[in-house]
């Protein structure tokens, strides 16, 4: 459990880096991808809905992005507060009502 925690929190830290140095440089018409939140997303809908591995994951990349980006309004936990509801929404709504196909090893 404390080896999962750990290479969560160091893998969230290693896509803020990367997210907020190198990939400014990397734009599309101006657009930069937010890592944090895709990995965020996809760790959220490939884990099971009675672990709280998915609202830790959004809690810790909300606060790096936080910590490592400016925000426009100036408020703090504007990353923590969106990651958090995202994972949140994912646990309670969308785990519930929607089926994905899984497939299975023969």
């Amino acid at each position: 459990m404390i080896k999962k925690f750990l290479i969560l929190i160091f893998g969230l830290y290693f896509l803020t880096l990367l997210q907020t140095s190198f990939s400014v440089f990397f734009d599309v018409r101006g657009m930069v991808p937010n890592l944090v939140f895709i990995a965020v997303i996809f760790f959220n809908l490939f884990t099971s809905s009675r672990s709280w591995w998915g609202e830790i994951s959004a809690f810790a990349g909300g606060f790096y992005l936080d910590v490592f980006s400016f925000s426009i309004t100036g408020f703090f936990g504007l990353y923590t507060l969106i990651l958090v509801s995202s994972a949140l929404f994912i646990r309670f709504i969308f785990k519930r009502y929607v089926k994905i196909p899984v497939i299975k090893k023969l």
